[in-house]
């Protein structure tokens, strides 16, 4: 009995363990990607060298496709192609020419990585 209950305690520590550093995972990289995607914002909003922009756009894709990755064993592959969908909408758009549906792609990748990031932490409104 007594050995079962350390078992226990013992899996619920390590559970707590690990939802603490996904979250943490979750919460930087939607920090990160958002932080790019301001930067490629600002950038349109300043009209600067599209060939810049797109430059930009092509390390984004990378970096989300690392982190992609790692998000992928733990939160759902719908709301991870989603900000890739919007990702590639948005370079597409610039591609087109088309900045005010760009920044409208931009606009909704942020939130849906504000989503996944709120969807993810560890706090008592995901607990209950």
């Amino acid at each position: 009995m007594k050995r079962d209950i350390i078992i226990c305690i013992i899996v619920i520590i390590f559970v707590i363990i690990l939802n603490t550093i996904t979250a943490r995972y979750t919460k930087n990289s939607a920090i990160m990607i958002g932080d790019k995607l301001n930067e490629i914002k600002e950038k349109i909003k300043q009209e600067k060298n599209k060939s810049e922009i797109y430059n930009d756009i092509q390390k984004l894709k990378e970096n989300w496709e690392e982190r992609n990755d790692k998000l992928a064993y733990y939160i759902e592959h719908d709301e991870l192609e989603k900000v890739h969908l919007y990702i590639v909408g948005l370079e597409s758009s610039l591609e087109s020419e088309e900045y005010g549906e760009a920044i409208e792609e931009l606009d909704k990748c942020k939130f849906i990585l504000k989503h996944i990031e709120e969807k993810y932490s560890f706090s008592m409104k995901n607990i209950f």
